[in-house]
């Protein structure tokens, strides 16, 4: 579960890139994508680790 923003997000942001700017906005779009899931990963393992405190 920890994973799963990254590839989610990846996918709708190369998916909005390209509905916006074609393949320009694609690499774009899952560029920021990919920078989304990586911070909600951490922000869950982080809340993960407080919680088992």
């Amino acid at each position: 579960m920890g994973c799963l923003p990254l590839p989610l997000f990846m996918l709708m942001g190369f998916g909005i890139g390209y509905a916006i700017d074609s393949r320009t906005g694609a690499v774009w779009g899952g560029g920021i994508g990919l920078v989304i899931g990586l911070v909600l990963t951490a922000l869950l393992v982080r809340a993960m680790r407080r919680s088992n405190r």
